[in-house]
């Protein structure tokens, strides 16, 4: 069988008791994350001015500029810190565009990208479409449009895709809540699939062992990951431990106790079986979807 994962990360080092993770039964495993950060946080370095989204995928998102970050947020009073330590153990997963336009009056940021003469309205999911004119931008943003436009440096241009045709002025703004759209959705981000190492006897768990299942058999070494999200390995046995693809075509590396790996299943769907170097008989199973 053949799969490849993309690693995004070193082996990322946390400290367990500092994340109050224990190995106490219950419906889920309980995978800790770097620095106590949750889904949705807002975050940087106190030596560096970019700031960062977590994504539920165990990534970062930065903000190229900060009118990028104002189409988001207000202010920056739920930014906190971390450690450049801390900051090296989060994969850096790609940028966050303008938020999309929501509704009938302007919710967002216009933009002009350079060397073009057309202005774009951003619709979600890094696209962009062009308007048709002036009037047609009246039309949707009223007489003062043009008090909305950004340039949109060259630089930043490859994290837009541009659309082609244009739209006019009896567009319509309404597929997309704005109460409940964030960042997560716009980048269409999903969770980690994780793995837990445990030792006595070393293996694999995707899954809560204390779960009851009745009847019915218990693969906690198997996990189902969508094409292109990301894998979570989490060492939490007393070993150094290698895990490899069946295939040889990726491996963790060498993982201490307490150690995380972030990879990326960018493989054709199937099932692919892994395993431990320091045990052959410690196997797990990925399906790709």
């Amino acid at each position: 069988m053949s799969y490849s994962l993309r690693l995004l990360s070193a082996a990322l080092v946390i400290a367990f008791a500092a994340l109050g993770f224990t190995q106490v039964a219950s419906a889920e495993l309980d995978f800790p994350n770097v620095a106590d950060l949750e889904e949705g946080d807002l975050f940087k370095t106190s030596d560096v001015s970019t700031v960062y989204y977590f994504g539920e995928d165990d990534q970062r998102y930065g903000f190229p500029n900060e009118m990028t970050y104002y189409t988001w947020y207000e202010n920056f009073d739920d930014v906190v810190e971390i450690t450049d330590d801390e900051m090296d153990l989060i994969p850096l997963g790609g940028m966050v565009t303008y938020k999309p336009q929501m509704g009938d009056e302007i919710s967002t940021r216009l933009l002009m990208p350079f060397g073009s003469t057309s202005v774009y309205v951003p619709i979600g999911y890094g696209m962009l479409a062009a308007i048709e004119d002036g009037d047609a931008a009246e039309e949707l943003f009223g007489a003062d449009w043009t008090d909305y436009v950004d340039d949109l440096p060259d630089v930043f241009r490859s994290h837009y895709i541009l659309l082609s045709g244009t739209i006019d002025g009896d567009t319509e703004f309404d597929g997309i809540d704005d109460d409940d759209y964030a960042i997560s959705d716009d980048l269409l981000l999903e969770g980690s699939v994780g793995f837990m190492m445990y030792d006595d006897p070393l293996r694999f768990a995707a899954e809560d062992e204390g779960e009851d299942c009745g009847e019915d058999y218990c693969a906690y070494n198997e996990a189902t990951v969508e094409q292109g999200n990301t894998v979570k390995f989490v060492n939490y046995s007393g070993e150094e431990i290698t895990v490899r693809e069946e295939n040889n075509e990726w491996t963790t590396g060498p993982m201490a106790s307490e150690d995380i790996v972030v990879l990326t299943a960018d493989s054709e769907p199937g099932e692919y079986y892994f395993y431990a170097d320091e045990d052959e008989d410690m196997v797990g199973i990925l399906t790709v979807e």
